[in-house]
């Protein structure tokens, strides 16, 4: 709370104090609710369940910037805070209160128009599982461009408050409420469309009753279905709009529509095609005379045009396209891009074009953001991790495109915070699944591979790989395209990095070692494959004896011994290589009995050569020594 100033108060609700507030660091004006819970568990659920909330990007929809939770001792109660970015704003509420006093009735154009941006807007929620609770005029704000957005959510664990609704409020404020919710405290899309369908009603009813009739009205309609057809045949509208309220009305949340129901009723249809939603089954176009992005202005004129049209998809695809030829001396690296990339991406969610486009503009931003040394600022946060993450579910199939967040993915990983953001978000899982889908796709194999190795250095993306099967899926993949040497190279790696953390088990210690030296054989010279199997070799045997001795035992009627020195021979001049096959003889001689078999076959010689060779090199010389004095005990 001490980075908000308290503006004003505004009146109190059943669930608590709605304040404006500013922002003491950056003077923004916001509205926050300040919700009394019980107690800390019930404050800890409802904030985990008001998280979603700050995902929320639609145009109908006011964004949430913040979600916390504080300790007020004024009355010894927890309290959860949910910053909005709204202020100052009147409401529907507001504004059927003014047409009532003037007498002044809704035009059913008009109707129409926020019917049709409203259920976009449902829809939009119940998508995403997010349902209101709470819809009402008051929770329904007009915007400057005369449009309509929702706000106010209320959250499962809160509305399920029997106390607060019986006691708290007011009985006017439950008039909105479906039958169901208000008996049995049960809450889901068909309780926010009989909402919807109550306010459509009041707005026609204005003139012909006062607040506390249309109240009565509202709350006698639950119990009687004729009172409502009666009342609907004494109006001035539409016999399409009185049929689609006879639905939205219904008592039963049984014969009740959904708001994706709603979508194929031909009046609803003709509501969206008015506010120009993509429901409507027709995209939204740029105006006429408009036919892309002002690529001659520059960058920050691009970006406005894609704000300003933010929800035509042809205005995104045309403005990344600006961005994709753009000098990448004077690549746009800023908030301002991250912010727009991220909310194209959440409104332009069932666009293929749309997101690789984006993919591809991120790809090149985060080469260009690395250089500049912005990459944290930009690629890492959670944000963006979550939008290339949901591309990834959504277009489990298209390979182009996953190739494209796959990259970028990879980037990413070599992050510490990003990695662990990644992991938290379920990035670790959704690799492992696009291998198992494309088991023999060598392009997005290499890609997981390389990006779980940056991942699993993070010891709890290791115990969540390691716990959803990546041994497994990792050597069975190998298995199949052990000649593949790029492959082999990313799987080495990765296999490595599980390694170091400990969460092998003890069956899968001879699958790894088995495939790692097959890995080997088959690509004696590729620096790359044999470097990173050797590291990933030594971590095993550090921990397992079992390794170690499957490293001695004869392969395909080869010693694994002798394998060791052809790798030396084949990269003798290699410090890094040399360094690693004397980290794996050093702690194969950890284990007495192999410590003397390798003595028998005479790697005291090879390792005193080492010695001499890389006489400057102080990591080698030590392991070298280590490893021959082990061999004389």
């Amino acid at each position: 709370m001490e980075k908000y100033e308290i503006l004003d108060k505004k009146d109190a609700g059943a669930y608590g104090y709605t304040f404006i507030v500013k922002n003491r660091r950056n003077d923004q004006i916001y509205t926050m609710k300040r919700v009394e819970c019980h107690d800390e568990g019930e404050a800890n659920k409802a904030l985990r369940e008001s998280l979603c909330l700050l995902e929320l990007q639609h145009s109908n929809v006011i964004s949430y910037k913040e979600v916390f939770m504080t300790w007020d001792p004024k009355i010894s109660s927890v309290i959860v805070c949910l910053v909005m970015d709204c202020c100052a704003m009147s409401s529907l509420s507001d504004l059927i209160r003014t047409k009532r006093q003037q007498e002044d009735k809704f035009d059913e154009a008009v109707i129409r128009k926020w019917l049709g941006q409203l259920i976009d807007a449902l829809v939009y929620l119940h998508k995403q599982n997010i349902i209101h609770r709470n819809l009402k005029p008051s929770n329904i704000l007009l915007m400057p461009d005369q449009s309509f957005a929702i706000f106010d959510f209320n959250v499962a664990c809160l509305a399920d408050d029997e106390q607060k609704l019986k006691v708290r409020m007011k009985e006017n404020k439950k008039s909105w409420m479906a039958p169901e919710s208000l008996t049995r405290y049960e809450w889901s899309e068909k309780s926010d469309v009989w909402s919807l369908g109550c306010i459509i009603l009041e707005m026609l009813t204005l003139t012909l009753l006062n607040e506390d009739a249309a109240m009565s009205l509202l709350q006698r309609i639950r119990g009687d279905s004729g009172l409502l057809k009666s009342s609907l045949d004494s109006l001035e509208c539409s016999r399409d709009l009185c049929q689609l309220l006879m639905k939205m009305l219904e008592k039963d949340p049984d014969q009740r529509p959904t708001t994706l129901d709603l979508v194929y009723v031909p009046y609803v249809k003709e509501c969206l095609l008015v506010c120009g939603s993509p429901l409507s089954g027709l995209k939204k176009r740029l105006p006429f005379g408009i036919t892309g992005a002002p690529c001659e202005e520059g960058q920050q004129a691009v970006l406005e045009f894609m704000q300003k049209y933010f929800d035509v998809e042809e205005a995104q695809i045309s403005g990344f396209r600006f961005f994709l030829e753009a000098d990448q001396a004077a690549f746009p690296v800023t908030s301002q891009f991250k912010d727009m990339f991220t909310s194209v991406m959440k409104n332009h969610a069932d666009s293929l074009e749309v997101h690789l486009e984006a993919c591809r503009v991120l790809y090149q931003l985060s080469v260009a953001a690395l250089e500049q040394g912005l990459e944290k600022e930009l690629l890492h946060s959670p944000e963006v991790i979550s939008c290339i993450l949901k591309a990834i579910r959504s277009y489990s199939t298209e390979i182009e495109l996953l190739i494209l967040a796959l990259n970028i993915c990879m980037i990413v990983s070599e992050n510490e915070d990003a990695a662990l953001a990644f992991g938290k978000l379920g990035g670790v899982q959704d690799l492992l699944n696009v291998m198992r889908t494309f088991p023999d796709n060598m392009e997005i194999c290499r890609l997981c591979c390389r990006t779980l190795w940056g991942l699993v250095l993070n010891k709890n993306n290791a115990r969540i790989a390691c716990a959803e099967g990546a041994v497994d899926t990792l050597c069975s993949i190998g298995e199949a395209h052990l000649l593949d040497g790029g492959l082999m190279e990313s799987m080495c790696s990765a296999l490595w990095s599980l390694t170091l953390q400990g969460n092998i088990t003890e069956g899968q210690y001879e699958k790894i070692t088995s495939l790692l030296l097959d890995a080997i054989k088959n690509h004696l010279s590729r620096q790359g494959v044999v470097k990173n199997a050797c590291s990933a070799l030594a971590s095993l045997v550090s921990t397992s004896e079992l390794s170690a001795a499957h490293i001695l035992l004869c392969i395909d009627g080869s010693s694994g011994a002798q394998l060791l020195k052809e790798i030396y021979t084949n990269h003798s001049d290699d410090p890094e290589v040399v360094e690693n096959v004397c980290s794996v003889l050093n702690e194969i001689c950890q284990y007495g009995d192999l410590a003397l078999e390798l003595a028998s076959q005479k790697f005291k010689t090879m390792l005193n050569e080492i010695k001499e060779k890389f006489a400057s090199n102080k990591e080698i010389t030590d392991l070298a020594e280590a490893a021959a004095l082990k061999m004389q005990e």
